[in-house]
């Protein structure tokens, strides 16, 4: 969330933020939401987005979900997924999540739906990231272990979403959209 303050703009997170990196001054100001200054020393930090990826997984009319094992959003359902690490593809990032969290590997089904924006809020920051959201398709049922991030993980037929119990809005958008355009594969 953006406010106005003192003819600067700031989000509410960044006022965790109160010591420059480099000269250790206080003398920090906000020019944009997305980067700070410091008046001392003239230190810039850009804080950019964070790209993340998802992966609907589907099979015979069911979606599989995941329950987050970890804060934020401990407990509520989520998909498959997480960030991209650096030097990595978002393909490879999907493999290796699923590998983590499922111990599967559905590289040569995985197909790029669209993105989505999203905050992430973790130990008082609020972090943008930027949701690419994947999608494989299969005719029978993978075996699978959750593992990782995920407390379990269920197969949830895809008209008895509950939208509330999905942990974040990003991903509560990409299933509804996937489910507005997507017919119910034949059995």
């Amino acid at each position: 969330m953006l406010k106005e303050k003192d003819s600067q703009m700031t989000r509410e997170s960044d006022a965790s933020i109160k010591y420059c990196p480099q000269c250790g001054s206080q003398a920090l100001t906000w020019p944009s939401p997305k980067h700070f200054t410091c008046a001392d020393c003239g230190f810039v930090l850009y804080l950019n987005i964070a790209a993340a990826v998802a992966v609907i997984i589907e099979c015979q009319g069911k979606i599989l979900l995941g329950v987050r094992r970890y804060e934020p959003k401990k407990g509520m359902l989520d998909l498959p997924g997480g960030f991209v690490d650096p030097a990595e593809t978002a393909e490879q990032a999907v493999c290796r999540e699923l590998k983590e969290e499922l111990a599967i590997e559905l590289y040569d089904e995985l197909r790029y739906l669209f993105s989505f924006p999203n905050k992430y809020r973790y130990r008082g920051i609020e972090y943008d990231t930027l949701d690419l959201i994947y999608l494989v398709r299969l005719n029978k049922f993978p075996q699978f272990t959750a593992g990782d991030d995920l407390a379990e993980a269920l197969w949830v037929d895809r008209n008895a979403l509950d939208y509330q119990k999905i942990g974040f809005d990003s991903l509560r958008q990409a299933l509804r959209r996937y489910l507005e355009v997507s017919p119910v594969p034949e059995k």
